[in-house]
């Protein structure tokens, strides 16, 4: 398989582009990543121990990891419930004819809406809100609804926690 004059061009300015499939990840990157993801705030030195590099070329990797999109970011995982909000719940939007910027701000103008998904399908749109009780799901439904129709449904539990893909 020849190199595409996009590739080349890649290779020359020492660019990653994960939506091409083009990446220099090794098996430390992958080893850093998955430290990282399991604990962010990590020490570097106890990082650098557990991948087997000096502590210096583990930032080198890491600030390279941030630089090329890789790392998007660090934050603390939060439970909901313990902050009051009983219920998570999926909101399938779909919106009516011309109506597709309203939602999108409606969407993103709700607080209790954490996360949105444009998709294929039938529905345009999974968000995932959390709220404290059934009236303020109603609320945040009826924030949406002048827009388009939606379908919800209660989250009951999370077999599978959000995680790294496979590297």
């Amino acid at each position: 398989m020849s190199e595409t004059d996009f590739d080349i061009e890649l290779k020359e300015k020492g660019t990653n582009d994960l939506r091409f499939g083009k990446t220099n990840l090794d098996g430390i990157d992958a080893a850093i990543l998955r430290e990282l993801c399991a604990d962010a705030r990590i020490p570097r030195a106890e990082l650098s121990r557990r991948v087997g590099l000096s502590a210096p070329s583990v930032a080198d990797r890491v600030r390279r990891l941030e630089d090329t999109g890789v790392i998007t970011g660090y934050g603390a995982r939060i439970d909901p419930a313990r902050l009051g909000y009983g219920l998570t719940i999926l909101i399938r939007a779909r919106p009516l004819p011309g109506k597709m910027n309203n939602m999108i701000a409606a969407i993103r103008e709700t607080p209790q809406i954490v996360a949105c998904d444009r998709v294929s399908g039938e529905d345009c749109f999974v968000a995932r809100a959390h709220v404290r009780d059934v009236a303020e799901m109603e609320a945040v439904i009826d924030r949406i609804v002048p827009y388009g129709a939606t379908n919800s449904s209660i989250v009951q539990s999370s077999p599978v926690q959000e995680r790294l893909v496979e590297l």
